[in-house]
């Protein structure tokens, strides 16, 4: 407990820079991940907006590949319902040529209606579509032949070259948000991962939920989930709190807007009650109330303050990864740099002593 990564989301918001800008500014600092310490980088598949620019999460990765030597390469995820099974399984193996076994596979279902409309696919069958898909891309890539009879997926048994590098096993990973998808990630033997939006307290159950279920599937302990969090770490206590909340608040205002909380189709679509709730909430709740929580449900302060606030999280939810945010809803290269820096200085070592402690 725990490794500790970065999250590259590759956001432009509010375009105050040009695309080229942003992608030059978060490749600068992702590239630092390595020789500052951290285990793991992963990178968001998102589409056609400001919000995420990362359409092909897997050629970034790759491009990675060639600029490190150790540390690990995680897809934060592949949205299934968006991409062809045998083409996904085709380039996760071959990221883990590329990489020497370092590729880890994180797969997510997608929440965004627009780009489920772009794509042409009905939002309906999101569940249904990532279920099928889920099964035959893990398969895939653990054994190189992909097959499928599916409704949405018909696939002949094809196998796959070059073969896999090695054994996938506990190098997959589920996006597992929603309450009903909780129990897929346990049944495919997958890490969960969640996002910081709400208290920790709030996602004891949650967890609880899911450690039982793949204890109950898997005949063993669950791994450690991942936790990823937007970050803002100063030797300032009030300037991070300034800048959390500004800066971490516009990114909440873009995920909002992103995502259509602000309507109600998500209870009008099937697979998306529990985001119904939250519409809900956010249609009848002061938006300054909640965008205040969302960032105090992320983690900021003075490196002891975002230490003591993990030992905070541990005592709630067990041992959890850590994937962290450092770019995000308009913040500086300068400031993301210093963030960064500052957080693998103080904070890392920290967490790295837990690790020792542990084995």
């Amino acid at each position: 407990m725990p490794q500790v990564g970065i999250n590259c989301v590759l956001q432009n918001a509010f375009d105050e820079i040009t695309d080229r800008e942003a992608y030059e500014r978060d490749l600068h600092l992702v590239k630092l991940a390595e020789p500052l310490g951290f285990e793991k980088i992963s990178a968001v598949e998102h589409h056609f907006n400001n919000y995420s620019m990362g359409p092909d999460n897997v050629a970034l990765l790759a491009w990675l590949a060639g600029q490190t030597s150790t540390i690990e390469l995680m897809t934060g995820a592949v949205i299934l319902p968006w991409n062809n099974p045998l083409r996904v399984v085709e380039r996760m193996i071959l990221l883990d040529h590329l990489s020497q076994g370092r590729a880890h596979f994180g797969i997510g279902r997608g929440l965004a209606r627009r780009e489920y409309e772009a794509f042409g696919i009905d939002m309906n069958e999101s569940r249904d579509r990532f279920n099928e898909a889920a099964k035959m891309v893990i398969e895939g890539v653990e054994t190189g032949f992909v097959e499928g009879d599916g409704p949405y997926y018909k696939q002949k048994r094809t196998e796959v070259r070059p073969r896999p590098y090695k054994s996938f096993k506990d190098r997959i990973t589920c996006v597992a948000m929603s309450p009903d998808t909780v129990p897929i990630a346990a049944e495919l033997g997958a890490r969960m991962t969640v996002f910081a939006q709400k208290p920790w307290a709030e996602m004891v159950g949650h967890f609880e939920t899911y450690h039982r279920l793949f204890r109950e599937a898997q005949g063993r302990d669950a791994p450690a989930p991942t936790c990823t969090e937007f970050v803002f770490c100063d030797s300032s206590a009030d300037r991070a709190e300034e800048m959390a909340m500004k800066y971490i608040g516009n990114y909440y205002d873009i995920l909002i807007d992103h995502y259509e909380f602000g309507s109600k189709h998500f209870s009008q679509t099937k697979g998306y009650s529990g985001y119904a709730t939250a519409a809900e909430k956010v249609l009848t709740t002061a938006h300054e109330q909640l965008r205040e929580a969302y960032v105090r449900a992320n983690n900021f302060g003075t490196p002891n303050q975002i230490l003591e606030n993990y030992e905070k999280r541990r005592a709630l939810i067990g041992d959890f990864d850590i994937q962290i945010n450092v770019t995000y809803g308009g913040l500086s290269l300068q400031d993301a740099e210093g963030n960064l820096r500052l957080y693998a200085e103080k904070v890392l070592p920290e967490l790295k002593s837990w690790q020792r402690e542990a084995a």
